[in-house]
């Protein structure tokens, strides 16, 4: 079953990358649903851990809220660190059966950027250098096409303007 006008963009990147600020204005500028993985961690766990059990369970809870937004026909910007194969693999399978498009935005900083970032209290990820550092060394490479954006460089205007050229290259022409 096809639904046109469903779009999925996918945010990830690592702990203190930026991902969550450019997906919320990238949301915003888009009129998109947005999810994040931090306020699901929130709602779906007693204590916020990052132990693999509870990031498969906010991965299964995201993937469940996305998909159903998904299904009414909106584009919806998912962000989350996705640093497994396994974390983004049921998106990329639900959308591909589905004929959705997805596009992937790779978001990343300079590491003393990172740690001033995540040496900070912030709204919802309580994610420090050091859970930063143990999904640095497990990340696993993306193997589809994506954009990398830099949110330490520029502008959040000007990182939404790279991402909106690089989905619109992605359509399939007409």
């Amino acid at each position: 079953m096809e639904h046109p006008a469903a779009r999925l963009i996918m945010v990830m990147g690592l702990p203190g990358s930026g991902k969550t600020w450019f997906a919320a204005a990238l949301a915003k500028h888009l009129g998109a649903a947005h999810f994040n993985s931090d306020r699901i961690r929130k709602m779906v766990a007693q204590q916020v851990r990052y132990t693999d059990a509870d990031k498969a369970r906010v991965y299964k809870d995201l993937l469940a809220r996305v998909t159903e937004a998904l299904e009414q026909g909106a584009t919806v910007i998912v962000d989350a660190t996705f640093s497994k194969a396994a974390y983004r693999a049921p998106y990329l399978q639900w959308a591909d059966a589905r004929k959705v498009p997805v596009h992937l935005l790779y978001m990343e900083a300079a590491e003393p950027v990172i740690a001033e970032r995540v040496g900070k209290k912030r709204p919802d990820s309580d994610a420090d250098f050091a859970v930063y550092r143990k999904i640095k060394a497990e990340y696993e490479p993306i193997d589809r096409p994506h954009k990398v954006l830099r949110s330490d460089e520029g502008s959040t205007a000007g990182r939404i303007g790279e991402a909106l050229k690089y989905m619109e290259a992605q359509q399939p022409q007409r």
